[in-house]
């Protein structure tokens, strides 16, 4: 096609961006809970919020591919995302920050579905799978740099320096999509679904918020209880509106197959647990290991270069083992990933910190790509691009489950701790982080025991 490269540049420069947000911000929380002068549980608001807007729009943005030319999309996704970003960097109030995150999380969402949509659309078939590579490689990079460079910033400047780490990213991936020429999809006269991505952002919004609220400290069971009913209303509402209407934001057959509501639980799962505890890290490195930010972002790196130097190799091991056996084995690693994690003491070895990251690396090179092959191969052509804003969904909850499950149980293991006259300032949040981790051993398990009912698929070719 023309502009092939151009595309490439423009969907890989925006995954990369989306992840590399999530990492470098990561990095910077701790600084920031220190001059915000909150709990773990209230800086987390700075990852959720965007997770938030992000997680609720992603079935809507899955549509709007198909119906409107990729270009405009990207054009919004990188403006957006870049004006939100940027302002970030120079706010002080709270609540202002928190504002501008959540508008971020609507470019967040079609920046990074947009990519696997225009694969399909408008690559050839042959060239394909190694776009496909490109992108997953594009989000690993992003992954992996982040905390390097959030850790320097935040280490010899300020934590507002992170929100300016993506400027030229974002110039560069808006000049190649201004480069761009292509055509309007053909199915662009189909009518959009407005009630369906009302009812489904309203579901999202609602139980997420529901679901945050009630771990406040002066929380209000009615405001919780509120939130969580009119999510569970929603929910029903859009379930029936899909249904019942020609051209749905979801076509909920595609959770028939096995194979793809599987893969989809996969992902939620995956990243539950691995969001999760990147989210708790930096708080163990920094505040009860006494490591500096540059260390902290060194440590953060391993996992995801690991991820991204194995991610390619995948498919030779899809090859002999099968689809299914590189899916569990993916899972068993993280599962021994979360029990060493559940070892870590504020005496811990850094080379047994850089195996326990490595060995998650491991976990993610060998999951993501095997578990994007069997959810999608159980999809047909014509679903193709629900299926991947469906799977994209299950991620993005996944990211904001493991930020709200992992602070909110690091929260209550140390105020269970602290009621004990244990030593909270050190021992006190090792013990709650060993804890907490521990759990994650526990959901790891359950994921590696759920991959067993994947049907067999045949090798990748």
């Amino acid at each position: 096609m023309k502009n092939e490269k151009a595309l490439r540049w423009a969907i890989n420069l925006a995954a990369l961006i989306v992840l590399m947000d999530l990492s470098v911000v990561s990095i910077a929380l701790p600084a920031m809970r220190t001059h915000f002068e909150s709990s773990v549980s209230v800086i987390s608001l700075v990852l959720m919020v965007s997770m938030l807007s992000a997680s609720s729009s992603a079935l809507i943005t899955g549509k709007i591919s198909q119906l409107f030319c990729p270009q405009k999309i990207l054009i919004f996704g990188f403006l957006v995302f870049g004006i939100s970003t940027f302002l970030s960097g120079f706010v002080s109030n709270f609540k202002l920050l928190l504002l501008l995150r959540f508008i971020q999380g609507f470019a967040e969402a079609s920046l990074y579905i947009i990519g696997t949509a225009t694969i399909k659309r408008y690559l050839p078939l042959e060239k394909q799978a190694q776009a496909y590579g490109q992108w997953m490689m594009s989000s690993g990079i992003g992954m992996s740099i982040g905390p390097l460079i959030g850790g320097y910033l935040v280490g010899q400047f300020s934590w507002q320096s992170v929100f300016f780490v993506n400027t030229p990213f974002i110039l560069l991936g808006l000049f190649f999509s201004l480069k761009l020429n292509l055509k309007k999809p053909a199915i662009f006269k189909e009518r959009f679904d407005f009630r369906g991505a009302v009812w489904s952002f309203v579901f999202l919004a609602s139980l997420i918020a529901g679901l945050n609220l009630s771990k406040a400290p002066d929380k209000q069971w009615i405001v919780v209880i509120f939130f969580l009913l009119l999510s569970g209303f929603s929910l029903l509402i859009f379930i029936r509106k899909e249904k019942l209407t020609a051209a749905p934001i979801l076509q909920l057959s595609i959770f028939r197959s096995r194979n793809f509501w599987l893969a989809s639980w996969g992902f939620f799962l995956f990243f539950t647990i691995n969001v999760g505890a990147r989210f708790l890290s930096p708080f163990f490195f920094e505040e009860a290991r006494g490591f500096s930010s540059e260390l902290s972002g060194l440590l953060m790196v391993v996992a995801p270069v690991v991820m991204v130097a194995l991610s390619p190799f995948t498919h030779y091991f899809q090859k002999i083992w099968g689809t299914k056996k590189v899916v569990l084995l993916g899972n068993a690693f993280l599962f021994l990933s979360m029990i060493l994690f559940g070892f870590w003491s504020q005496y811990t070895d850094v080379s047994f910190l850089l195996i326990s990251m490595l060995i998650l690396g491991i976990g993610m090179g060998f999951f993501y790509p095997a578990a994007t092959t069997i959810g999608m191969q159980a999809l047909t052509s014509s679903n193709y691009g629900m299926g991947s804003a469906a799977i994209s969904t299950a991620k993005s909850l996944g990211k904001l489950f493991g930020v709200l499950v992992f602070a909110f149980l690091f929260t209550t293991f140390l105020q269970e701790l602290t009621a004990t006259k244990e030593d909270f300032l050190i021992l006190g949040k090792t013990r709650a982080i060993q804890n907490t981790f521990r759990v994650g051993a526990v959901l790891a398990l359950m994921a590696f025991l759920f991959s067993f009912f994947f049907d067999k698929t045949e090798n990748s070719n």
